[in-house]
């Protein structure tokens, strides 16, 4: 008996540059986008979390990708926006630069990173996405922390 052969499905993603690079993002995994307009730091906070946001009376970490991928860039030129996200460790957000658009791309037009990205956080970019003249990097939204941090938010308790 032979195996069937993988359809190609269409996936639907979000494209959000973080300094220099245009990432993608399931759109699936993003809740909202909301405009950051500063955060509220915790000394109770780890410190790969930035502070906390209040949305519709929930408390949400946020974690600037800005610093995690880039830590030696220079300050941003506009306005970041914060893509609310629904993880393994809850719901957070992600701060970005900015989000540009939804593309429409093929399963089957992913690429396997460079070895040379393994040095990009671990498993946090899953593929290279070809699209028209563009290359977006595809991150998991579950390997922006690693699991000890995980493990390390679910317990830091934060609350303003």
């Amino acid at each position: 008996m032979s195996a069937m052969p993988e359809v190609a499905t269409e996936l639907r993603l979000i494209t959000f540059t973080v300094g220099p690079e245009t990432f993608v993002l399931d759109i699936m995994a993003v809740r909202q986008i909301i405009p950051y307009t500063g955060s509220t730091s915790l000394p109770t906070a780890p410190a790969f979390v930035e502070g906390i946001v209040i949305l519709r009376s929930e408390v949400i970490p946020i974690i600037d990708l800005r610093t995690r991928l880039y830590p030696d860039l220079s300050e941003r030129a506009g306005e970041p926006l914060i893509l609310i996200t629904h993880s393994s460790a809850g719901i957070i957000g992600l701060k970005v630069d900015a989000v540009r658009r939804i593309v429409n791309v093929g399963s089957d037009s992913l690429l396997p990173p460079p070895p040379i990205a393994r040095g990009i956080r671990g498993d946090l970019l899953i593929a290279v996405v070809p699209h028209d003249d563009d290359v977006y990097l595809l991150i998991d939204v579950e390997n922006v922390l690693s699991g000890d941090e995980k493990r390390e938010l679910a317990a830091a308790e934060l609350r303003p």
